[in-house]
């Protein structure tokens, strides 16, 4: 059967079809006839004869749908990006804490030198007579080493020999003259005493008595005069005698011998040469201890101090540490204004020894020199770019066993230039994030991909 007509239908066919729309109205006009529209499906977009309140339900119905697919755009995105954080790891590079020596240390260059190393000169202006040394010998207390000549001090010897025999001639002639006065005396004395009787008796005068006194006074006279020349000859006998003692020990000074068990380093002059006063003749130095000679400059000055520990090598490639110790440091600085361009550096100048003589090292040879300021050995370890500071915490990350990055707080001890010690917080066995990543902020449960560190750093790379 064929569908019934809708109501509606029919009824506005109806009503096209029967109206005439020049008809007169009924006011009387020709015109359209309006009728009402009958309920339809767009009546109430095109019609508002309601209460307001109830107008346009289905743009508000369209406004709704819009925001509920916006919400649901926007939750499904989110939960994409965090799918996708969660599904693709960020890559770290990791390593496990390493037990370690840590050390604070001021760092220079030195000369190497030998224990109580001396430069042996000239005493005066001599000449070499001979050189009885070689270099590198061994040489015991008190041997010879040079002799030298020099020709203007054997002339004062000789001619102190000379006076001091003219001073013991005439030293022997005063006392001859002494002993005559005395003898002069004697008589003066004994004829007085013969006058003084004569007197008394009345056999001679007043006069001749006093005349035999006056005699003895002279003769007294000339006797301490006489001892007066003796003992100037002593003196002058004694102070010559001092002089050649003197000359003798320049002239002994001119046989250059050891000072000291020690070894010959260095020979400067030849036989026949001639040397000036305080001309450099050869260099020795005590083989049983080695020293070091080096600057340190102000600001590294104010940290050592004496007995410090030291580590002393050969500069260059691998090279073998000798242990030591800081035995002296100047109480000033020294500017050195040498080198071009006018510029100065105040250093200080410092003294190490070795424990024991190395045996290779070369005194005058340059050296490096480790002054260690704090060592803290067998320490828990983590480079330096591993320890993080937010908000006065400090703290490392760590890879848990699910891989994820957690913070963990750390407190941490000595701090140098290639690691820091960590004291609590971390053990061997933790793996920790060395280098956080530079573009990807890391967040506590974020999962990370661990890339081990490369063999050869201060930490031992992750399993």
């Amino acid at each position: 059967m064929p569908p019934e007509p809708h109501p509606d239908t029919s009824t506005r066919a109806n009503a096209s079809t029967d109206a005439d729309p020049l008809q007169p109205n009924s006011s009387g006009q020709e015109g359209p006839t309006t009728k009402p529209l009958g309920p339809g499906l767009f009546d109430d977009d095109l019609l508002d004869d309601g209460d307001p309140s109830r107008s346009r339900p289905g743009l508000k119905w369209i406004v709704a749908s819009g925001l509920v697919i916006l919400l649901g755009a926007g939750g499904w995105l989110g939960y994409r990006t965090w799918q996708r954080r969660s599904v693709d790891p960020v890559v770290v590079t990791t390593g496990t804490p390493s037990r370690d020596t840590l050390e604070n240390r001021v760092d220079a260059s030195g000369i190497m030198s030998l224990g109580n190393q001396q430069i042996l000169k000239a005493p005066g202006d001599v000449t070499v007579e001979a050189v009885l040394v070689e270099e590198r010998q061994r040489v015991e207390p008190g041997a010879v080493l040079l002799r030298l000549r020099d020709r203007n001090l054997e002339q004062e010897l000789d001619d102190a020999q000379i006076q001091t025999e003219i001073l013991r001639l005439q030293r022997q002639r005063n006392a001859e003259v002494l002993q005559d006065r005395q003898r002069t005396v004697q008589r003066a004395e004994e004829r007085l005493r013969e006058s003084r009787s004569l007197v008394d008796q009345g056999f001679i005068s007043e006069d001749e008595y006093n005349g035999d006194r006056d005699e003895l006074e002279a003769a007294q006279s000339e006797l301490r005069g006489a001892e007066v020349d003796l003992q100037r000859a002593e003196l002058e006998i004694r102070q010559n005698q001092a002089s050649l003692a003197n000359i003798r020990a320049r002239i002994a000074d001119n046989a250059i011998v050891a000072p000291f068990d020690a070894v010959v380093l260095n020979i400067d002059v030849q036989p026949g040469d001639g040397v000036q006063s305080e001309g450099t003749l050869l260099t020795i130095g005590d083989p049983t201890q080695e020293v070091v000679l080096f600057d340190l400059m102000t600001l590294d000055a104010n940290k050592v101090s004496v007995n410090m520990p030291v580590r002393v090598s050969v500069i260059g490639p691998n090279p073998e540490n000798y242990t030591g110790r800081v035995i002296s440091i100047a109480p000033q600085a020294i500017t050195d204004t040498e080198g071009g361009g006018g510029g100065s550096q105040a250093m200080v100048q410092a003294v190490a020894q070795l424990d024991r003589p190395s045996g290779v090292l070369i005194p005058g040879g340059s050296v490096s020199v480790e002054v260690i300021l704090v060592q803290r050995e067998n320490a828990l370890a983590l480079p330096s770019n591993a320890i993080q500071q937010e908000g006065g915490e400090t703290f490392v990350w760590v890879v848990d066993a699910e891989g994820r990055a957690q913070k963990r707080p750390v407190t941490t001890g000595l701090d140098t230039l290639e690691a820091v010690e960590i004291v609590s917080g971390l053990d061997d066995t933790d793996t920790v994030i060395l280098t956080p990543p530079p573009d990807q902020p890391l967040e506590a449960g974020l999962t990370v991909e661990a890339t081990p560190a490369t063999p050869g750093g201060r930490n031992r790379p992750t399993p």
